[in-house]
């Protein structure tokens, strides 16, 4: 039985979660393929890698998987069904009194199918001599105990597979930001030497859970491109004719147009149309959204 298991939502961004989610997500695929540990040993990891990625649907399912699936008087509450109805733990059976299959849940740990299955074995070894109606029975249950042990290995398996190939993108997307970044902090500060200290501010703040701190990283971000414009192109009072969108419009660069000497800049620079096109658009997207990012700073904290 295959189980398809969503992957996390709301993987953590710290490069030490990161690195220790990817190792244990490593680790509990060589368990299961190795046959290195028991499963019961195994989920408990899993129940980890879920709490390492705040994946709490999964960290609730995975301790119920350990430690069995709550029954009350009743039967089990909807909230446990339907975990365990996800995870593939319900199935249809008919009835001694009815024709029409009934939905039921089995809800033992793996621990105790383990057990049912290691004291099946020697119960079949201490009934040899006995009716073949008791080692008929004994049989039966270890089947379903091993094909249940069989579709809980497949569910933590898969859990584990999908996360660690995300972690594992998520890892290179991470180290090739992180070589991009030294790149481009090292370029801006053989040009603007401020710069760099009011980067690393930024990185501070974007860590923040605090919303004003993301407010000052916006400004920051504002104030280093005003930085790097004022470098390289200083403001002036000329204009000059682009075409945009197949119309000539006039673009200003005074001491506000900090985009627009940016890109005047670049064009200077680079004799590929199309490089400037698109650096271009991509300087003028990013400055209009600092821009009207700042300009809502201002608004609510006007008196």
């Amino acid at each position: 039985m295959t189980h398809t298991v969503p992957l996390s939502s709301s993987i953590p961004a710290t490069s030490q979660v990161l690195r220790e989610a990817e190792a244990l997500s490593a680790d509990i695929l060589e368990n299961i393929e190795l046959s290195q540990v028991k499963l019961s040993a195994v989920v408990l990891k899993a129940l980890r890698l879920a709490r390492l990625l705040n994946d709490f649907e999964h960290q609730q399912i995975f301790e119920w998987e350990s430690g069995g699936y709550p029954r009350g008087s009743s039967g089990v509450s909807k909230e446990v069904w339907a975990a365990g109805a996800k995870v593939g733990r319900t199935f249809f059976k008919r009835s001694s009194t009815s024709e029409t299959p009934r939905n039921y849940m089995y809800s033992e740990s793996i621990e105790r199918m383990e057990h049912t299955v290691a004291t099946g074995t020697t119960s079949l070894q201490a009934a040899q001599a006995g009716s073949s109606y008791e080692r008929t029975a004994i049989r039966k249950e270890m089947d379903i105990a091993s094909e249940r042990l069989a579709s809980r290995r497949t569910l933590i398996y898969s859990y584990a597979a999908r996360n660690h190939y995300e972690l594992k993108l998520a890892g290179v997307a991470d180290d090739v930001f992180g070589r991009i970044r030294l790149s481009v902090d090292a370029s801006i500060g053989l040009v603007v030497p401020a710069a760099v200290r009011k980067l690393a501010a930024v990185y501070e703040n974007l860590k923040s859970d605090n919303p004003e701190d993301w407010a000052n990283a916006t400004h920051s971000c504002r104030r280093v491109l005003q930085d790097l414009a004022d470098a390289v192109f200083p403001s002036q009072a000329e204009t000059r004719t682009r075409e945009v969108n197949g119309k000539k419009v006039k673009i200003t660069l005074g001491s506000d147009q900090y985009i627009n000497r940016l890109v005047a800049y670049i064009e200077g620079m680079s004799e590929s149309s199309r490089f400037n096109e698109i650096v271009g658009s991509h300087l003028h997207y990013i400055g209009d959204r600092l821009d009207a990012l700042w300009q809502l700073r201002r608004a609510l904290t006007r008196p």
